[in-house]
């Protein structure tokens, strides 16, 4: 499915540039398992991409990697900084794993213009969005 054209950049496809988003997400919650404040960079962007695409498609690919980066962040303040025995360092990256896989899952999912359902959150996502 095609959900037409970003209103940022005029010939750039919705679906890819979402998919960009979520790869980029995925690439920077990857990363801020060692360093992040990473985590914090990609939520900024997609906070800014977010209020100034009017794309619904890609506004969702937007929110729904600013809700992954804040679980990133959260997770690496508490098992890196708060709690900083090897066992939490170990759930932390867990946690890193499985946020980075479903944005990369999210990313192909984009790319065949269909929208990932987030667990629990669908509702939310959706309100906020339209």
């Amino acid at each position: 499915m095609n959900h037409g054209y970003s209103s940022i950049f005029r010939n750039f496809n919705a679906n890819v540039f979402a998919a960009v988003i979520f790869f980029c997400g995925a690439l920077f919650s990857l990363l801020s398992g060692f360093v992040g404040w990473l985590g914090a960079l990609m939520f900024s962007l997609a906070v800014i991409v977010f209020f100034a695409e009017k794309n619904p498609f890609v506004k969702r690919a937007c929110f729904v990697v600013m809700l992954l980066c804040v679980i990133t962040i959260v997770s690496w303040l508490l098992f890196r900084l708060i709690l900083p025995w090897k066992f939490f360092h170990v759930l932390n990256w867990i946690i890193d794993i499985f946020v980075t896989l479903f944005l990369v899952f999210g990313g192909l999912c984009a790319l065949n213009g269909k929208s990932v359902s987030v667990p629990f959150a669908d509702k939310f996502i959706d309100s906020v969005c339209k």
